[in-house]
């Protein structure tokens, strides 16, 4: 290879990664359907809770899907992206993904019409570590 065919190949490469700023838009909104589904919970929970019925496990399995679906894209969005010079790692974003994820159950202790639950918090929890697990993977794989 040629000293001048380097930057284009390395252009190349950057061409060939998919864009990741509409993953983080993706993420940003899911956060806010959460958070719009936490604030109906609290106002208008029969609008919400209803469909939780047809869940296997209920609100548990609404819990590990929401907040993993969460992890799961932050982590495909964010991980690897640079600060400065430094690059994000996946543990780094599934550290703020729970932080969120901590925040938004505690926040609970103050809402009318909704309870804090250490069994919901473990599901999501639990939500956040499989699905921000499998992203961290596909994410390593998809980097080489």
């Amino acid at each position: 290879m040629q000293a001048g065919d380097r930057p284009l190949a390395a252009q190349a490469r950057e061409f060939a990664k998919p864009p990741r700023r509409g993953l983080a838009w993706a993420s940003g909104v899911w956060l806010l359907v959460i958070v719009a589904l936490s604030a109906t919970a609290s106002m208008r929970p029969e609008l919400v809770l209803q469909w939780t019925r047809h869940l296997p496990g209920r609100d548990k399995t609404g819990h590990f899907l929401l907040m993993g679906g969460f992890a799961a894209m932050s982590v495909i969005a964010f991980a690897g992206r640079r600060i400065g010079a430094r690059r994000i790692s996946a543990a780094a974003v599934l550290a703020a993904v729970v932080a969120v994820v901590v925040l938004e159950e505690c926040v609970q202790l103050w809402l009318p019409h909704r309870t804090f639950s250490l069994e919901d918090l473990a599901w999501s929890l639990a939500g956040v570590a499989c699905f921000g697990a499998i992203a961290g993977i596909w994410r390593a794989r998809s980097a080489r």
